[in-house]
């Protein structure tokens, strides 16, 4: 009956939507010419990276606090309204703070109050439009239709710095203006959303104390070896991009001196290279694995170690367009393992947990780059790396023990 039932559903789902990949794009392309306009203004203001590390670090801790419970309430509430109320309350919050802000002097209070809204909208919309993907698309297209949800996504980090860069030259354009503008485009997606279509699996629930869940939760991760890995990998992964992420601005501005159009072309490559990994593992889907994820990071850390010593801001261009390159390769793998490994019962859960791995040693990270790279320059990208190569290569040796005793 249960396998009937399963099929029926299956029928009714689609191989492709164009909602879902609409919010995608919007989502992104908003917190890009935002984030883009907030790095570039904090670093021309102060002359350091050091606010923003603070920032970057509160808004992970923000993202840590709600990663514990998003799982759960994923698993329990209707997903699509999950996304749609996320958005809501993020376009709603940061339109009101960009009508109270001093763009000639910026209130601290209120650019970490922008930046918790921000993060607790991004804590459940970013889950939610993952785990939602197996109620709109069949089981047979979820690979495909997440290597171009990337291409999407990617796509929307591509137009963000491009449009931010634009703004920038234009005399009337402030933080304010940025703020207000991605609210609004959050207004957008979250209309958007409604029209996301959708046919959930019926599961008998369990009713369970809260806490009881999540506990469940992490113990289904713990005892499902490739989740397991894709848990590990996401932190160290995670950690390494943020690194990078938090010392670009100042390695663009300080270092090489470069303006802001070249940082914002530079972000634009980096996301057409992150469009191009979607459509080669749309198209080459047997590479839509963990064992050639590995092969990605490798080369990476490498090009990351060779650029230290090629000390000219073609190199550092060339390190960004990779690491788009990687960084949407990574988000496909890993996501399209979650989505086939995980039963629906636990998928709000094991997202849930996956997005607690990714933001684990983000406020360590943020803060100790944001200081470090004034000191440490170009050689922060050595330090990279090293820890890139090293700690994958460390995953992949505890992982082979693992597997051997399963």
């Amino acid at each position: 009956m249960e396998a009937t039932q399963e099929q029926q559903r299956q029928k009714k789902l689609s191989n492709f939507s164009l909602p879902l990949l609409t919010s995608n794009f919007a989502s992104v392309f908003g917190e890009g010419v935002y984030r883009f306009g907030l790095n570039w203004f904090l670093v021309s203001t102060y002359g350091n990276a050091q606010l923003l590390g603070w920032l970057t670090g509160f808004g992970f801790f923000v993202y840590l606090l709600n990663d514990m419970y998003v799982g759960a309430v994923l698993d329990r509430f209707n997903r699509k309204w999950v996304l749609v109320l996320s958005d809501l309350f993020g376009a709603i919050g940061i339109i009101i703070l960009s009508l109270m802000i001093n763009p000639a002097n910026p209130q601290t209070w209120i650019l970490f109050a922008i930046t918790a809204v921000m993060y607790i909208d991004i804590s459940y919309e970013y889950p939610a439009a993952r785990a939602i993907l197996p109620d709109v698309i069949k089981k047979s297209g979820l690979a495909r239709f997440n290597a171009y949800v990337s291409a999407a996504f990617s796509a929307g980090q591509a137009m963000g710095p491009l449009v931010g860069g634009i703004l920038l030259r234009m005399d009337w354009i402030n933080l304010r203006s940025f703020m207000f503008l991605y609210g609004m485009l959050l207004l957008l997606t979250a209309g958007i959303n409604l029209a996301i279509r959708t046919h959930p699996e019926v599961i008998d629930r369990v009713s369970e104390p809260f806490i009881q869940s999540l506990k469940n939760g992490f113990t289904y991760v713990w005892k499902m070896p490739k989740l397991f890995e894709s848990m590990l990998i996401t932190v160290w992964a995670n950690f390494c991009f943020e690194a990078f992420i938090i010392s670009m601005p100042f390695l663009v501005q300080k270092t090489y001196h470069g303006t802001a159009n070249e940082y914002s072309l530079a972000l634009t490559a980096a996301a057409v290279s992150g469009i191009v990994a979607g459509f080669l593992l749309a198209h080459y889907t047997r590479f839509n694995n963990l064992n050639t994820l590995y092969l990605d990071f490798y080369v990476l850390g490498f090009a990351f170690m060779i650029a230290t010593f090629v000390n000219v801001i073609w190199a550092l261009v060339i390190v960004i367009i990779m690491n788009g390159f990687v960084r949407s390769s990574f988000v496909i793998k890993v996501n399209t393992v979650r989505q086939e490994e995980s039963s629906s019962e636990y998928l709000g859960r094991v997202f849930g947990i996956s997005f607690f791995a990714t933001d684990l040693f983000a406020p360590i990270v943020s803060i100790t780059f944001g200081y470090s790279v004034s000191k440490l320059g170009v050689w922060t990208l050595l330090v990279i790396g090293i820890m890139m190569i090293v700690g994958m290569l460390a995953i992949k040796a505890v992982m082979r023990r693992r597997y051997a005793t399963a």
